[in-house]
């Protein structure tokens, strides 16, 4: 069996012992199926990826260096008849082993592929596979979704390019779920070109076809998008950007960036939940504004009533419990 080249000798009973696995990060195989994994994280020298690693069901293994000091890594799995769940950022790869740094890919006979991004948390984590890798013929989002007509009022969350002429990758939040589109071969049509000078935040009207969604993500094959009027919702959500500290307890916080909230307690992230505000919430059987927080990694969702908004004091309700909280605005800078 081959190993991580940065994984120290105390570590490798980790893929073997799922308890010493799960003493620190850890990536874990609850699927029925063996999958291949590769890793990618930030070194002195730069950004260095490694793979493939076997890691049959029921084994776990840590894919962080000794000392990994970064706020983020990423990995990809692959198994036949599996369907991965990425985020977008794309890495150099290759068939059988291999380690790549950083720069253009194919000119040193690699190839690009998407890997997910996972929060690094300071007291360790698990990573489930099966949050990321799903059986095709399991995935019935998935299925129905194939070339699915799609149009609908989203948030524009932002453009990456690894380089000039590569691959543009977008993001959109709507409708509970953050949908991404990739130029393809065709980063310089008018579409992108128009994406790429947007700032975070941006109301875009979205049309193409969903090609998949598993929980709360979807793919989408982009045709067009084009800027549209705030709405009454629209509005309010432009209200609550930026970064709220709790009234009670200084040290719970949150940031809202477009339709993206991200919560911190004591320093520590959660994972990042996708905003919007309604008119309706289930379970409440009365009239108003409702912020409804869906969270990225399990899509079980949040309900808030709006009970109040300033510029610089916020009142939510939480339900159904009816928990009342007070935030006020931290200034920028």
């Amino acid at each position: 069996m081959a190993f991580f080249l940065w994984l120290p000798a105390l570590l490798l009973a980790a893929l073997t012992d799922p308890a010493a696995a799960n003493a620190g990060t850890s990536i874990c195989n609850d699927t029925g199926a063996l999958h291949q994994l590769a890793v990618s994280v930030r070194t002195e020298g730069g950004w260095v990826t490694e793979g493939w690693q076997a890691l049959a069901p029921g084994d776990c293994i840590n894919p962080l260096p000794e000392g990994h000091q970064g706020r983020f890594f990423y990995f990809r799995a692959e198994s036949p008849g599996y369907q991965f769940r990425d985020d977008s950022i794309r890495f150099c790869t290759k068939s059988g082993p291999f380690r790549a740094g950083g720069g253009d890919c194919a000119a040193r006979g690699y190839r690009e592929q998407a890997f997910a991004r996972v929060r690094t948390a300071a007291d360790g984590q698990e990573i489930l596979l099966s949050s990321r890798s799903q059986a095709a013929a399991a995935a019935e989002h998935s299925a129905a979704a194939a070339a699915t007509p799609y149009a609908a009022d989203v948030v524009f969350q932002g453009c990456s390019q690894r380089q000039p002429g590569a691959t543009v990758a977008c993001r959109f939040v709507g409708d509970g779920m953050e949908i991404r589109a990739a130029s393809g071969e065709t980063a310089a049509a008018p579409v992108f070109a128009l994406l790429m000078g947007l700032q975070q935040g941006a109301l875009l009207a979205v049309e193409g076809e969903l090609t998949s969604f598993f929980g709360s993500h979807g793919e989408l094959d982009l045709h067009s998008a084009a800027l549209r009027q705030p709405n009454r919702h629209d509005r309010i959500l432009q209200q609550m950007q930026g970064k709220w500290v709790s009234a009670a307890d200084p040290g719970d916080s949150f940031t809202i960036a477009g339709a993206v909230r991200q919560v911190s307690y004591m320093g520590s992230a959660m994972p990042p939940e996708f905003v919007s505000v309604q008119d309706s919430c289930r379970g409440a059987d009365y009239a108003g504004e409702f912020l409804i927080a869906r969270d990225s990694e399990r899509g079980t969702s949040l309900c808030y009533r709006i009970h109040s908004l300033s510029p610089d004091e916020l009142t939510l309700i939480y339900l159904p419990r009816g928990n009342r909280l007070v935030y006020r605005r931290q200034p920028e800078g």
